[in-house]
This record gives structure tokens, C-alpha cells and sequence, in this order.
């Protein structure tokens, strides 16, 4: 199915090229043009799609996949529309183009749901165990930490296709018994488990032949871009804790911030208007946040709540809260609402790509329960993230953690254009914006 989904794009396109672009555009370059344009649609295709994860059929619901297809179809269908303009210097016609799109789609929304059909009638989910930590169960506390009960809810919520939760087990049972639990099993997820019984698991699930899952601890991901370095005789892995930013970001940011404010102006300024006519309050809110180095700034919204929403002391959004105005509701779904936020990353205070600035008050209460928050001011702030593509509005704060220190560790040029790509796809996810 990972292959005739592509194939059955490609030929739409070949054909309607074939019989309109190509043959109206490029007069005598018929058979060069047309091999040509289609191995470059078919690199531009699969590399969108991969981006998307427009080929993850298995993992994935039809709603998103196909979200992640209209991207993948689009973004190429666009650069091949582009370069038929460069090239010929006049604008073809669109109707052809927009009507093997639909096609494309619609072939492909077919071959889904005969998928997903075939998928859950014939693999069945696989048999899986978790082993947590009893002793450092997660405990919801002040939205700090996710339990190990939330986690596997999600999980027979998200993924009951993959995963068949036999049962939960604690590590405090004996590693005997725990290994004929694993015998019984496909899938093996540990969740803080301590180092000395991690070891042991995996051991057992390597002689087993069984998959496993690990949370991962901070110390973990900060050891991800560690170099390996040798002294004499001893093996050392080596790394600076410092300052994590490319040469080449700052320039990014700005570039990208510039164009971005061009073409989001005009629904800026319908945004600012209709907030001014709902209740005459002020158009922006202002907020102290903590950037690189512990630097604090005002960061800049538009207002999507009623004037004082706060008067009664930080309280975090609803999803169904009455403070948001009718204009909020809007502007915080389409995430209208952050883009004053690129006269932030003009002055220097944020990137386009970084872990989320925080409040004053939370960068204290959650560096006090997770020392390793500190880690996350190596960076500037910024618009989009990990936590923002793979995490949601009410993730955990030790989840975002993680995830913001996997980017730290890990960033790069082509990382970073990739992430912006991808927050193209998140905008259109409702389930990122819910609220607590």
C-alpha cells in the first residue's frame, strides 16, 4: 500500500501533464521535458510525504494521513506549477491542475479506508506489557508530571490498532517473574524503570526477540549529542552544556520572521480590527517571559481573552473557557493570535525554532521540580518547536521538557526548516489547541 498510494499520484500527475502542461508548454522538448518533470514530481512527492508522514498507514488516522497527503500532493503539485512559470514566463492554466489534485485525493482516500479495512481484520494488535517505576510513580501534581495510568489511557485510546494492553506491572515485582511476563508478550514498555532493572529488560527482550519502548530519562536525551573522545586508553564521551545555537540561525530568523509578517499582514490587520470592535479593548496582550540566558521580555499576542481575564491571578485556559472572546476563538484556532510574536524574533528576543518561552513564575516553579528546565534557556525561545508539532497544548511539563531538550541537542539548519514545514501541518490539527 506504501507503494501504490505514490504510484497511483504519479501516474495522475504524468498524465495530466502529459496531456496539457507539457505538450502546451514545452514545444520540442516533449519527451525530455515529460521524464523530467515526473522523476522530479516523484523526488518532491515522497519527500514531502515523508516529511508528513503521509505513509505512516498503520500509525496514523485516515483524517490525518490524508491531511498529510493534501500537503504532500499540493506542495508539489505547486513547485511543478512554479517551474512550468519560470520556464514558459506565462501563467498556465490552473483548472487541469486543481482536477488531478482532486483525482489524486480522492484515489488515494479510496485506497485508506481499503487499507485500515484489511489492516484491522487481518494484524491483529500486538500483545504488549508496561513495567513502570512504583516507587517513582507519577504523580499528577500542579500539571508537573503525567501518571503512568494517563499514559496507558492515551494509549488504548490513540493506538488500540498497535498496542493490546495485557497488563501493567510494577518494577518492584521480582525480575523472574517479570521475565516470564515477557515471554507471554510482543511488546515490552518500560516507564520510569531504574537503570539497574532497564538494563535487565532489555537483556531479556534481546534474547527474547521482543520489542520494547523506553520513556526516556533527561540524562538520556542530553547524552544524544555527545562526541566520542579518547584519552590514552579510556573511551569518553564528551559535550558542552553551553550556549546550542548555529551560526546560520540568526539569519534564518530573521529572513523567515520578514517574510512571514508580508504575508500574514492583511489577516493581522483584520485580526486587530475585529478585536477593537468586539469590546474596544486594547489589541495586544503583553507578557513576561524568560528567554536564552534567563533574559526576560514582554512577549507579544494578540488579546484573545476579555480585558482582565486575569484579575484573579493566572489561570490556564479552558477549552471551553468564557473568557475567550468570540474573536479569540478564531484567532486562537487559527494561531493568528501568535504572529506579533515575529516583531519578537526581529528584536532578538526569540527564534523562529525553539522550546516555548515560559512565565516568570513557571521557569521557577518548574526548574524547583526538574532541575534540567534549566537546560532549556541554552536557546532563545521560540514561535514553533517540538513540543508544538509532536506535543499538545496540555502536554506535561516534564513531556515538553524532553521533547525541548531532544531539539536542543539535535539542531541544526535543515532541522529547523523541516520543523517549520511540519507546524504547517500542526496549524490544521484541532488537538494541539485543546485546552487543560
Amino acid at each position: 500500500m506504501k507503494a501504490l498510494i505514490p504510484f497511483w499520484n504519479v501516474i495522475i500527475f504524468c498524465y495530466v501533464w502529459a496531456l496539457y502542461y507539457n505538450e502546451q508548454m514545452f514545444y520540442g522538448f516533449w519527451n525530455q521535458g515529460l521524464i523530467i518533470s515526473v522523476i522530479l514530481y516523484m523526488l518532491i512527492y515522497y519527500a514531502f510525504g515523508k516529511l508528513y508522514h503521509a505513509f505512516g498507514i498503520h500509525t496514523s488516522r485516515i483524517s490525518e494521513l490524508m491531511l498529510s497527503q493534501f500537503l504532500a500532493i499540493g506542495m508539489s503539485d505547486f513547485i511543478l506549477y512554479l517551474m512550468c512559470y519560470l520556464m514558459h514566463m506565462q501563467f498556465a492554466n490552473l483548472i487541469p491542475g486543481l482536477i488531478a489534485a482532486a483525482v489524486q485525493l480522492i484515489g488515494t482516500y479510496i485506497l485508506l479506508i481499503a487499507n485500515k479495512s484489511y489492516y484491522a481484520k487481518n494484524v491483529p494488535a500486538q500483545k504488549t506489557i508496561i513495567i513502570y517505576g512504583a516507587k517513582k510513580k507519577q504523580q499528577k501534581e500542579d500539571n508537573i508530571e503525567t501518571s503512568v495510568e494517563e499514559f496507558i489511557h492515551k494509549l488504548k485510546i490513540k493506538h488500540a490498532n498497535l498496542f493490546s494492553i495485557q497488563n501493567a506491572y510494577p518494577d518492584t515485582q521480582k525480575s523472574s517473574e517479570l521475565t516470564d511476563k515477557i515471554a507471554d508478550c510482543d511488546t515490552v514498555i518500560l516507564c520510569h524503570v531504574s537503570q539497574k532493572l532497564r538494563s535487565e529488560i532489555l537483556a531479556v527482550c534481546a534474547r527474547e526477540g521482543k520489542s520494547v519502548y523506553i520513556t526516556p530519562k533527561l540524562e538520556d536525551i542530553l547524552l544524544t549529542n555527545y562526541e566520542y573522545r579518547y584519552m590514552i586508553d579510556t573511551p569518553l564521551l564528551a559535550s558542552s552544556l553551553g550556549r546550542r545555537e548555529y551560526k546560520s540561525k540568526r539569519f534564518l530568523d530573521v529572513s523567515i520572521s520578514l517574510v512571514m509578517l508580508i504575508i500574514f499582514a492583511p489577516f493581522m490587520i483584520l485580526s486587530a480590527i475585529c478585536i477593537k470592535l468586539e469590546d474596544r479593548g486594547p489589541v495586544f496582550y503583553r507578557q513576561k517571559r524568560v528567554t536564552m540566558d534567563g533574559k526576560e521580555f514582554d512577549i507579544l499576542k494578540f488579546r484573545s481573552m476579555v480585558v482582565d481575564a486575569e484579575k484573579q491571578g493566572y489561570k490556564p485556559a479552558a477549552t471551553r473557557d468564557s473568557r475567550i472572546t468570540k474573536t479569540g476563538r478564531v484567532i486562537r484556532a487559527t494561531r493568528i493570535d501568535e504572529t506579533p510574536q515575529l516583531l519578537n524574533i526581529l528584536k532578538g528576543d526569540m527564534s523562529i525554532v525553539g522550546p516555548r518561552p515560559e512565565r516568570i513564575e513557571h521557569v521557577k516553579k518548574y526548574t524547583e521540580k526538574l532541575p534540567e528546565f534549566a537546560y532549556r534557556l541554552r536557546v532563545r525561545g521560540g514561535l514553533t518547536g517540538y513540543a508544538q508539532i509532536y506535543g499538545k497544548y496540555n502536554t506535561s511539563a516534564e513531556d515538553k521538557l524532553k521533547m525541548d531538550l531532544m531539539y536542543i541537542e539535535k539542531q541544526s539548519l535543515l532541522l529547523d526548516l523541516q520543523l517549520i514545514l511540519l507546524t504547517v501541518k500542526v496549524m490544521f490539527l484541532p488537538e494541539s489547541t485543546e485546552g487543560f
